[in-house]
């Protein structure tokens, strides 16, 4: 026995009489009882371990850290986990003793540099930039009479507005009436509208201060370093493979049926009844690992029944138990049934290209 609640041969027939009693395999002239049977034994399952793993690194907080809640040892390997200490969930962390130390930081005062305005508090900018209206090339039409393009003035003027392209308002350079771009009025710049042509533009990052503060010590000027043990419990899960894999004609149909399930420890047993096969590809799984801490063993097993007629090889039958415990009958299109099929349909498709190449 492979599986418990196993069906017999008798409990298989009188499904498929009752199946077949539906009318939906009236061509069918054999009798269950005449069926061959072959008895698929499934076994699925998977393995999932928690194997300890001890790490070891020095490590730099900002500030006074407070580690005093923190387990301390002295040699991590002959740490001792107490019956409440099972890092599954989440890693157990660990001081080793005499090496918590406060030190300052390389800032000095909490405080560094910044790096986008290298400390002049603000940022360079042009105060002035083209006019958007005339790209500075048209900016007036009597550039001769103000010495050719002017240059920057002090204090360029705001950007103006230009209802009208062709539109020209008076020069503010040589002061010819209608002949400068309304945009810069002639001068072909116009004040910068980020600095306001001062020329600066207060650095954001340090709000005008210069320095910033530390990313490694966050403002506190020292550090806590310590040597830091760390033990967890991660968790590897492993698929155990069946020898005999699901019949794929009704692969999908046995997620749902009536699979018996073993959960077993790791100091459990494996359940009696399995077939050598079986037990072989298990054992394979649950060999014992280095470090190894937990173990959760699910088995499934499941037996399915295939039944065919001895006087059709175009049609077989999948018996297997579903999950409310009754027998779960499903007709199937054999692999000579396929076979025969697929040479049907490609003498058929021959035969009309035979035809339309002789009728052309």
């Amino acid at each position: 026995m492979v599986a418990p609640n196993d069906p017999s041969d008798d409990e298989v027939r009188a499904a498929l009489s009752t199946f077949l009693a539906r009318g939906r395999s009236r061509r069918l002239r054999a009798a269950p009882a005449d069926f061959h049977l072959t008895r698929l034994h499934l076994l699925e399952g998977t393995v999932t371990r928690r194997v300890e793993q001890r790490t070891e690194v020095t490590q730099h907080e900002p500030g006074t850290v407070d580690l005093s809640e923190q387990p301390v040892y002295d040699v991590l390997k002959n740490y001792k986990l107490s019956p409440n200490e099972k890092p599954s969930d989440r890693p157990l962390h660990l001081v080793k003793r005499g090496t918590v130390h406060l030190r300052s930081c390389d800032c000095g005062n909490g405080r560094r540099q910044c790096a986008n305005c290298n400390g002049m508090k603000y940022r360079p900018c042009e105060p002035a930039c083209v006019c958007t209206v005339c790209q500075g090339v048209a900016a007036c039409t009597q550039t001769l009479k103000h010495g050719g393009l002017p240059g920057t003035p002090s204090r360029p003027p705001k950007p103006g507005r230009a209802d009208r392209t062709d539109e020209r308002v008076n020069c503010e350079a040589c002061q010819t009436p209608e002949s400068a771009c309304p945009g810069c009025r002639g001068w072909g710049k116009v004040r910068c509208s980020e600095c306001k042509a001062s020329g600066r533009i207060p650095c954001v990052p340090c709000k005008g201060k210069g320095t910033v503060e530390c990313a490694t010590c966050r403002g506190h000027g020292n550090l806590t370093s310590w040597t830091a043990g760390r033990i967890k419990w991660p968790s590897h899960t492993e698929s155990v493979s069946s020898p005999v894999p699901r019949p794929r004609q009704v692969a999908s149909e046995l997620s749902s049926g009536g699979w018996h399930t073993d959960q077993l420890g790791i100091h459990d047993a494996l359940p009696d009844g399995l077939s050598p096969d079986h037990r072989s590809a298990l054992e394979t799984h649950l060999r014992p690992r280095k470090g190894e801490k937990e173990r959760e063993v699910v088995i499934k097993r499941l037996t399915v029944v295939k039944a065919t007629p001895p006087d059709s090889d175009n049609l077989e039958f999948y018996v297997f138990r579903s999950s409310d415990g009754r027998l779960d009958v499903r007709r199937r299109v054999s692999e000579e049934g396929r076979r025969k099929v697929f040479l049907a349909v490609a003498a058929v498709v021959a035969l009309v290209i035979l035809v339309l190449v002789l009728t052309h």
